[in-house]
């Protein structure tokens, strides 16, 4: 995980660090302190892949390179908050009125009517061009709401989630070190209550695969594309049970995170 200030540890650095993020509608936000944006991950008003930087970093970089520095594993975003909105499309200006001659105007003495034209070559043009931008429009339409419907399913059910699973992901493996076996939902009774008190419409089982692998388990609610899909992360016992797969489960692709889409 990158980090921007190698020498900066403990509560000094974390509150001397100015952070600053990038927000679609605002732009530049900051100077804040590492807990003003833990606070804000948290709200959900910024997320894992918002754009973030400190003095001392080569570049802006997604808030998950600086996840171990924030200590971002440690707390688990709201769920019942929404996520942050879209940037607004800039609103059309109307054109301004053309003036025009008053109708029944008498001509003045020495003044020749004006010859009436047909349609020049640009209006011409325009006409066609709007003609045909309709079926565009709708065909771009037919595209882009499906995509926003998915992007917004995305963001409501499986942003908390994927924050959520790294303190899972340390749980488990801290508890089959200490006891050699997977944990079930019994030895994870204090965690469950924690977590369903934050995430109202997912439920969490933690148990063992037939694989023998350790492994947890999101089944989601509250919308009815996603109502009763499962999402698993099971961990690869390699020795050292260093991996983790989160292909698993009936949850559909397209409201998984990149790296957790199999194939």
């Amino acid at each position: 995980m990158a980090s921007g200030h190698a020498g900066r540890d403990g509560d000094t650095g974390d509150q001397m660090t100015d952070w600053y993020y990038h927000d679609p509608a605002q732009g530049r936000v900051g100077p804040l302190s590492a807990e003003q944006l833990r606070a804000r991950y948290v709200d959900r008003r910024i997320q894992r892949d918002t754009l973030a930087w400190h003095a001392g970093a080569r570049e802006w970089q997604p808030l998950d390179r600086f996840s171990e520095e924030l200590q971002l594993d440690t707390v688990i975003p709201d769920a019942s908050l929404p996520p942050p909105l879209p940037p607004a499309a800039s609103p059309v200006q109307p054109a301004p009125a053309t003036a025009r001659t008053p109708m029944g105007r008498p001509l003045q003495r020495g003044a020749m009517p004006t010859p009436k034209r047909g349609l020049s070559g640009c209006a011409i043009v325009a006409i066609v061009g709007a003609v045909l931008a309709v079926p565009v429009l709708a065909i771009l339409a037919a595209i882009a709401i499906p995509a926003y419907q998915d992007y917004t399913i995305r963001a409501q059910a499986t942003a908390g989630l994927i924050g959520a699973a790294p303190a899972m992901q340390r749980a488990v493996e801290e508890f089959r070190d200490a006891h050699d076996r997977c944990p079930g939902n019994d030895d994870f009774a204090p965690l469950l209550r924690q977590f369903s008190a934050i995430e109202k419409t997912t439920t969490l089982r933690f148990g063992a695969l037939a694989s023998g692998n350790c492994a947890f388990e999101f089944t989601l609610h509250g919308n009815s594309a996603i109502e009763g899909k499962t999402w698993v992360f099971e961990a690869h016992d390699d020795g050292d049970l260093g991996g983790w797969d989160c292909t698993g489960g009936d949850l559909p692709a397209r409201y998984r995170p990149q790296h957790c889409r199999a194939g």
